[in-house]
């Protein structure tokens, strides 16, 4: 029973890395397009005195996105900041203790992320808010931040899952 147990967990953890990766890479050309666009604006300007316009509404909505597809993939890989000077002297199982802790205070703190997100999303969504230059509706601003704190907080379950079935 425990090692079906770990098999779904394993598989799941497995799907979660793919869709993490795949989000991720999108986040990656989402920021590389963002700055090719940077680019052709300021030699557009430097060329014929014209700017593209809404650019600072198009950058918003591109690093907001790009960088939110990212951050579950930092989660899943661990790679947030740590302080492993101190860290990886610890016994193994006081490093186990401190990790699903972690894990623990990043599911509530995501959760209440997503929480206010959300909150704030339905509220620009009701009222039809739109970016100042382009009118690009302000739902797309939130909803990459909505969507990459709640999958952030799923990879956190899953690994406080993990580490709690005794596994890593």
């Amino acid at each position: 029973m425990a090692s079906s147990a770990a098999g779904v967990l394993t598989r799941i953890e497995s799907l979660l890395l793919g869709f993490c990766r795949v989000c991720a890479w999108i986040g990656v050309a989402i920021l590389i397009a963002c700055a090719l666009l940077t680019v052709a604006d300021v030699v557009l300007r430097r060329m014929s005195g014209a700017a593209i316009p809404g650019m600072v509404d198009m950058t918003q909505l591109m690093v907001m996105t790009g960088v939110f597809l990212c951050v579950p993939y930092v989660f899943e890989q661990r790679a947030n900041v740590e302080v492993e000077l101190l860290y990886d002297r610890l016994p193994a199982g006081v490093q186990r203790g401190l990790s699903r802790m972690w894990s623990l205070v990043a599911i509530l703190f995501l959760a209440a992320i997503a929480w206010y997100v959300g909150i704030a999303a339905s509220q620009v969504l009701e009222y039809g808010d739109r970016s100042p230059t382009v009118a690009i509706p302000m739902i797309w601003y939130w909803a990459p931040i909505l969507f990459g704190t709640v999958v952030s907080a799923v990879v956190c379950v899953v690994q406080l899952a993990r580490s709690l079935a005794g596994a890593r």
